[in-house]
Parts: C-alpha cells; sequence; structure tokens
C-alpha cells in the first residue's frame, strides 16, 4: 500500500545510527517506538496509534550493505 511505501522509505532514509541492534516501529514517517524487544515495541505502537498497522523493523548492528 502508499502508506507502507510511505514507511518503508521512512525507514531507510532515517539516520538508523542510534537504533542499532534495536527493533523500530515506523508510522507517518517517523519511528514512534523502538526497543530490543519486538513484542514490547509493538504494544508501545499500539498504545500511541491503536487504529493503525506498524511498519516493525529491525535495525542491523553494521550498516554495512554487501551488494
Amino acid at each position: 500500500s502508499d502508506k507502507m511505501q510511505g514507511n518503508y522509505e521512512a525507514y531507510i532514509s532515517t539516520n538508523l545510527e542510534k537504533y542499532l541492534g534495536e527493533w523500530i516501529a515506523v508510522a507517518e514517517g517517523k519511528v514512534v517506538a523502538h526497543g530490543e524487544n519486538p513484542k514490547e515495541v509493538y504494544l508501545e505502537f499500539k498504545k500511541k496509534y491503536p487504529e493503525k498497522t506498524p511498519f516493525l523493523a529491525c535495525v542491523p548492528k553494521s550498516t554495512a550493505l554487501i551488494l
């Protein structure tokens, strides 16, 4: 969907250095919850946005891309 695409674009364009090794939840183009436990990140997201579906992603500790 367009919303998911926008959240993905926000995910790849955001500076994620402070979230290395953590799970993040993205909504409305920004990181709205983060932490090491994906279930807790999901629950924190749902408290803030009960009607939305989160875009959840794990930020790898290394940002090096292997092509």
